[in-house]
């Protein structure tokens, strides 16, 4: 798998492509799902609302021990994860148990990413950076209504567990449906597909095996995290901002998404060489300080990234399309800029976005 910066893509573009699997939270088509409200003999949660914070709130005060596995085009990864809770404190391992060694941790939230083969880490703040599914704020319950209808499915097991399963059509074509498989006892997501149009699952997520409640050594953990002894240590500045202050503004709206944040971020920020599955340089790196303006929207379950940034001469792009798994991206030239949007959402959303930017004025 290989994308190339001349398909338009910047370096922070194609590392938001890339790399969307890392952090977690079928072959079988959609079957049709029953109005949550209607069915018979299962507990459905009442809303989507409700399903979200019953998500969120699992996976803040469950301790767990497991693998899980990520198909996506074509491609099968899989990582083993630790995460330890006590109700205040929160630490995670994630370990990529395929390709290049790479070891994930979460304190809180600050997380550390390290390559022990090459002796590198990146340290970075996952307030900045989001997660799944987004946290709730006033109205986004009837926002979230308003894009996906909730739909209850018959019962399930993942790993062995009994799962209540559920999808999240949407309402529109600007955004793909999901099915959600909630452990019965707790409300752990178990298991997170992504499903196409007519219905086939474009990516799919999902624990092969699961411990809950087990008993962690969280020291073990964070002295695990914190040996960077001999590491090369790289951490990225991110400058909150806004479109506006930045000489930008999105002309129209796209149904359902509002933003969450805007980041001023390295165009380069893993210290360590990208292996061959990763964007290639065409030509000479930016200089030192060089910077990508990123905005994200989000409808409350899909987040779509616009990334800004300046035209390089001699640098060859072309207004191309690319696609990782369910995960597009689509770049723009505007003038003196390249925009290019990255999300797990139909090209058509992509294609919305790139043509609503606006430059306004130099800031």
């Amino acid at each position: 798998m290989r994308i190339h910066l001349q398909a338009g893509l910047s370096r922070a573009a194609a590392a938001t492509l890339l790399g969307g699997a890392l952090l977690m939270p079928g072959a079988h088509a959609a079957a049709p799902g029953h109005p949550a409200s209607h069915a018979a003999g299962s507990t459905a949660p009442a809303d989507l609302g409700t399903l979200l914070r019953r998500i969120q709130d699992a996976g803040l005060q469950q301790s767990y021990v497991g693998t899980y596995v990520t198909s996506s085009g074509g491609q099968i990864s899989s990582s083993r994860i630790t995460h330890y809770c006590d109700g205040r404190e929160q630490i995670e391992r994630i370990e990529a148990l395929d390709g290049q060694m790479r070891r994930v941790f979460r304190h809180n939230d600050t997380i550390h990413v390290l390559w022990p083969a090459r002796r590198s880490a990146l340290i970075e703040q996952r307030d900045l950076l989001g997660r799944f599914p987004q946290p709730l704020q006033p109205g986004d319950s009837g926002r979230l209504t308003d894009s996906y209808e909730l739909m209850l499915e018959a019962d399930d097991r993942v790993a062995g567990l009994e799962a209540q399963v559920v999808t999240l059509r949407p309402r529109d074509a600007m955004r793909y449906a999901r099915r959600l498989w909630l452990e019965r006892r707790t409300g752990l997501l178990l298991r997170s597909d992504l499903l196409g149009p007519q219905g086939e699952v474009l990516e799919s997520t999902a624990f092969s095996e699961l411990q809950i409640g087990s008993k962690l050594q969280p020291q073990q953990l964070l002295q695990e995290m914190n040996q960077l002894e001999g590491y090369q240590i790289s951490r990225p500045s991110y400058q909150p901002t806004d479109l506006g202050a930045e000489g930008w503004s999105l002309r129209a709206p796209v149904s359902g998404f509002v933003a969450q944040r805007v980041l001023r971020r390295p165009i380069t920020p893993w210290p360590a060489p990208r292996p061959t599955a990763e964007p290639q340089p065409v030509s000479q790196s930016p200089g030192a300080g060089a910077s990508v303006l990123q905005a994200v929207y989000s409808d409350g379950l899909a987040n779509v990234s616009l990334f800004i940034e300046p035209h390089v001469a001699g640098v060859s792009r072309r207004e191309t399309p690319a696609t990782v798994g369910s995960t597009s991206a689509l770049s723009r030239r505007l003038g003196d800029w390249w925009v290019t949007a990255v999300g797990a959402v139909p090209p058509a959303t992509l294609q919305q976005f790139t043509g609503s930017i606006e430059r306004k004025r130099k800031p």
